[in-house]
């Protein structure tokens, strides 16, 4: 069924006519009776760098702190930002562009691709895209004006822009906020009592089920409602993306703040044994603690309870240190059911029941190709299928490998050799599944051919990078192969079938976009609605991981091990030195907090009731003890 790595001329439907017209087009000419023998016209060719500054050899001045590209030695905010000021070029550039002068420009606004001065006049809000007014304008269809007979701005665009404005890691001056405290600090007893009375209310049966996820560490940073209610978002969109039930499901507040919540296994069929890597584990929630550095066991007089009556040794974790493990890597494609160890073919053959080039012969199958990929610096075909195991789509995008035999997707429309596939796939309750599979169709976690910007070496990984692309859901593409080939198809010398069906294949842009948007409202759009999250607007999921990956503070170091930034100041010098630059208003990196978060969370709970296992708190603070301590 494949259709990757394959022989090129054994799966054109059109015989070798049409294949080896369209090679001849990029490697000579051949003669075909009938055929027209002037040259063709050149294929479609790439973007510029100065169109796509993602483009494979393009580069930009390294302007700000963050990722550097190893290849081209660009810094990935200079990238981003390239991306970002495109989009508000070509898209607004007619009224607002550097070309105009003042009063040329509407409202004397000339500058629409400067972030920096749409930041310093106020138009755009750092890490605030939703009070932006840019965005604002955008989204209500009031830039370009209705009147100005310009098309609107498409949602995949203000996406790219708002991605970008929200992103911490573009913005480092912007990340550090002072403490407001939404709630009073909740150490570790308070947070343990809240879950133990709410495990004793619960019949027995049920208990075993229940876990539970804090965001009281969040809470205690959080400035605003708005920020702390993201988060709530994030939570309850990364336990449906990681579900494979057919119903939705939501986190129970158990608390007045709504920061300690309730989860059940059975709503999102966690209740499951999965092995990752070798390693088995009782339940999907099991794995993800034995994957989680932070999770340690608690005892005590609250904690034992709970552990007895959950039946878990780690029932409790903090939401955005456990989003950071369960979403990426071998454990994310563990929990939605991604056999990693076989081939992206077999999980589309036997898992989706697609039968891909059945749906190719008889046209039911849909593609685009494009040689403009915001995401890849190669050419790129999407292709989409109906599943046949359930209800639900599989979108599939085949990236070409640069310099390869076979990088031009006008060389052959069918018969696609990739470097790279990504897959996109409905779960069972609506919300997506990703799949990244190298040129061999190797299932794998990441990919050097699809770019994440906010990645510190620009490789995309699954499931964050999606996520975070396909926010709106679906992405459309504007074909250029169909009209290639017709315009051309008498010098290329095939027939009216052969056009036909190619043209089954692929479909005008108006109704390939028709698809996506089809696609998009009634599979993943109508489950956010159905789940109470936003349809429009940046991945929840994806910032919370951002977040996260960000350098560490004394605020959000004392929040994570339960305490007020006072306390923790106060009692520096009991701990690993390395925190000491806490004290001075320095940040840490994130990995060297990690690295010493046990073995501080273990001698800071010294007096509460409950405390991390006496045996792990042994073996932590050992380790600390031979770094020098």
């Amino acid at each position: 069924m494949t259709t990757r790595a394959t022989p090129l001329l054994r799966l054109s439907p059109f015989g070798t006519t049409l294949t080896l017209a369209l090679l001849a087009s990029a490697c000579g000419s051949v003669s075909e009776e009938g055929a027209d023998s002037t040259p063709l016209p050149a294929a479609p060719v790439a973007e510029t760098c100065a169109q796509n500054p993602l483009l494979a050899g393009c580069s930009a001045p390294v302007s700000s702190p963050g990722p550097v590209d190893p290849g081209t030695g660009t810094d990935a905010a200079s990238l981003a930002q390239a991306a970002a000021e495109n989009v508000l070029a070509a898209d607004c550039g007619q009224c607002h562009g550097p070309n105009l002068t003042d009063t040329q420009a509407k409202a004397g606004m000339n500058y629409i691709n400067d972030i920096d001065k749409l930041v310093s006049t106020g138009k755009i809000i750092p890490l605030n895209s939703a009070g932006s007014l840019i965005i604002q304008r955008m989204q209500k269809g009031e830039m370009p004006p209705i009147d100005s007979g310009l098309p609107r701005v498409t949602d995949s665009d203000i996406q790219i822009v708002a991605q970008y404005i929200d992103n911490p890691v573009f913005w480092p001056e912007y990340t550090v906020k002072p403490v407001c405290l939404v709630k009073p600090i909740v150490d570790f007893d308070v947070l343990y009592r809240e879950i133990n009375e709410d495990v004793r209310a619960a019949r027995s049966e049920d208990a075993k089920f229940f876990r539970y996820i804090t965001l009281t560490n969040r809470s205690a940073g959080a400035c605003d409602s708005a920020s702390l209610n993201q988060d709530r978002q994030a939570l309850t969109k990364m336990l449906n993306m990681l579900s494979t039930k057919a119903q939705l499901g939501e986190p129970t507040p158990i608390d007045a703040d709504q920061t300690v919540f309730r989860v059940d296994l059975r709503d999102f069929n966690w209740d499951r044994s999965i092995t990752v890597n070798g390693r088995r584990s009782n339940d999907v929630w099991d794995a993800i603690a034995a994957a989680n550095p932070y999770a340690v066991p608690f005892e005590g007089r609250d904690a034992d309870v709970i552990k007895q009556d959950t039946g878990a040794d780690v029932p409790v974790m903090f939401g955005d240190q456990m989003l950071h493990v369960a979403t990426i890597g071998s454990l994310y494609y563990a929990i939605i059911e991604v056999d990693a160890n076989r081939t992206l073919d077999n999980f589309v053959s036997n898992v989706l029941k697609i039968d891909v080039q059945g749906d190719i012969g008889k046209g039911k199958a849909m593609r685009a190709g494009t040689t403009k990929s915001r995401v890849s610096r190669q050419d790129r075909v999407v292709e989409r299928h109906d599943m046949g195991a359930r209800a639900g789509v599989l979108w599939e995008s085949f990236d070409f490998e640069a310099n390869s035999a076979n990088q031009s997707i006008f060389q052959d429309p069918f018969g696609i050799n990739p470097g790279g596939t990504e897959a996109i796939f409905t779960l069972p309750n609506g919300m997506l599944g990703y799949i990244i599979a190298n040129g061999n169709d190797r299932i794998v976690t990441d990919s050097d051919i699809l770019l994440d910007t906010s990645q510190s070496n620009f490789r995309a990984v699954t499931s964050i990078s999606c996520s975070n692309c396909h926010a709106l859901g679906f992405i459309p593409v504007v074909d250029e192969v169909r009209d290639f080939v017709v315009t051309n198809s008498r010098k290329i010398g095939i027939s009216r079938n052969d056009i036909e069906d190619l043209q089954a294949i692929y479909v005008t842009p108006e109704a390939f976009a028709a698809q996506v948007a089809d696609d998009t409202k009634g599979f993943y759009q109508n489950a956010l609605t159905r789940v109470g999250l936003p349809a429009l607007g940046g991945d929840p999921v994806s910032s919370l991981f951002l977040q996260f990956e960000g350098n560490v503070t004394l605020d959000t170091a004392a929040a994570d091990m339960g305490l007020d930034s006072a306390t923790l100041k106060d009692n520096l010098q009991l701990l690993d030195p390395i925190l000491a630059v806490l004290g001075s208003g320095g940040p840490l990196s994130r990995e060297d907090f990690t690295a010493v978060y046990v073995a501080s969370v273990c001698r800071m709970s010294t007096l509460l009731e409950n405390q991390p296992n006496a045996a792990d708190c042994d073996r932590a603070l050992a380790g600390v003890n031979r770094r020098g301590r």
